[in-house]
């Protein structure tokens, strides 16, 4: 049976019991010494344990051990070639072997030869001459915590590559580079993103769809993070895909009537408690602005070409799903040919900077004037996120998005 498919094994009788199933237990049994050799190998196949390999010394055991993969080593210390606080010593060195349980089985009795045992690097220790029931009972407990520590390692690892394709799939709800550019050489919007969850999965996104000669944009931030936050960027991302422009008016979109209507459709899907924040707006460079509407989320950021400080924009409005009934109005910024826009989401804000104190809206503002003549977008949000970095470090998801109208 190869490892992946014992591992699994090993899980599934786990789950059933707590009581290690001894079929799938290898044993070494190291000791150059045939008789003992021998009695042992009787000893383990009447407890139940029958893949046993037999090794001569040290030296053998070594030899051996990377083909047989034991889970508990039998071990006697005096040996020639290489007794056994060497084998222990360079067992332990291996990262591949420093977890196996080793029980030592020795005729040497006094506190000092057990204390250098262990400080080699045994498991436990057994004395000669040999007490079967003894013996029986400490390889079972310690094959029970090996198999445990076996099923506990394949979970983590099973998880962490599901979380890995979780979060994979969240980066591919974003707009992705060939998107950015396609809506750089159609509407003169040049987007820099950037994404970055707290932990495995956030509760962050972004997206675009463009509208006419219009761009709208949205930025999510949900409560929380992790598996339960992303969970709920899916289903966002799900309903808003379905939505048609035309159901906010007949003038195309409109921002307030999109938050209406994506909190009366997310809001019943919504566990207790769990809310989002949100700002959507939709660029129009016919008329020099950005109009938008916003549930809670930050305050957007504009500014044209030799401003001193950029114009913060409303941030009133209720998260979705606070109600149902919510009602959201819209507001404008300016933003002519040149002008630049700021989303981020409340990382940037929340940032812990010592003292139980944060950055909040005026330490932001103070960092973007920093570098508010920056001409090239993607180095501005660089430079930004660099002296955010160099603030503190950030204990929720964090997404910014600089929109530069290069005509």
């Amino acid at each position: 049976m190869d490892e992946a498919k014992r591992g699994a094994e090993i899980e599934r009788q786990g789950a059933k019991s707590q009581l290690p199933d001894l079929r799938f237990a290898r044993v070494m049994v190291v000791d150059d010494n045939r008789v003992n050799r021998h009695l042992l190998l009787a000893l383990l196949e009447r407890g139940g344990i029958t893949t046993v390999l037999l090794a001569e010394d040290g030296r053998d055991a070594l030899d051996k051990i990377e083909a047989f993969k034991p889970d508990l080593m039998l071990l006697d210390l005096m040996m020639p070639n290489l007794d056994g606080f060497d084998v222990c010593r360079r067992l332990r060195a291996d990262s591949n072997y420093f977890n196996l349980p080793i029980l030592v089985q020795s005729s040497l009795n006094r506190a000092e030869d057990r204390n250098r045992a262990f400080s080699a690097g045994a498991t436990d220790y057994v004395s000669k001459p040999i007490n079967a029931v003894e013996l029986l009972s400490r390889v079972r407990i310690h094959i029970q915590n090996r198999m445990l520590l076996n099923s506990l390692q394949h979970y983590r690892q099973r998880t962490a590559s599901e979380l890995t394709l979780a979060r994979d799939m969240q980066e591919r709800l974003m707009p992705q580079p060939v998107q950015l550019e396609k809506i750089r050489q159609n509407l003169g919007l040049n987007i820099s993103a950037h994404f970055a969850p707290s932990s495995e999965l956030g509760g962050d996104f972004w997206g675009m769809r463009p509208d006419r000669d219009r761009l709208v944009i949205w930025l999510v931030d949900f409560a929380g993070h992790g598996v339960g936050a992303a969970l709920n960027t899916f289903r966002l991302h799900a309903i808003i895909n379905q939505f048609d422009f035309t159901d906010c008016g007949p003038e195309g979109f409109d921002p307030a009537a999109f938050l209406s209507l994506m909190n009366k459709r997310l809001s019943p899907l919504l566990p207790t408690g769990q809310y989002a924040t949100i700002l959507a707006g939709v660029i129009d460079p016919a008329k020099n602005h950005f109009l938008y509407a916003s549930g809670s989320a930050t305050r957007p950021m504009a500014w044209r070409p030799g401003d001193k400080a950029p114009t913060q924009g409303d941030n009133s409005g209720l998260p979705l799903g606070f109600t149902k009934d919510a009602d959201y109005e819209n507001r404008t910024l300016e933003l002519g040919p040149g002008g630049r826009l700021f989303l981020y989401s409340d990382a940037a804000v929340e940032l812990p900077i010592g003292n139980d104190e944060i950055l909040d809206e005026a330490g932001l503002e103070a960092l973007v004037i920093e570098h508010l003549a920056e001409p090239n977008g993607a180095t501005f949000l660089a430079q930004l996120l660099a002296s955010l970095s160099a603030k503190g470090e950030y204990n929720d998801d964090l997404t910014a998005l600089v929109i530069t109208r290069e005509r």
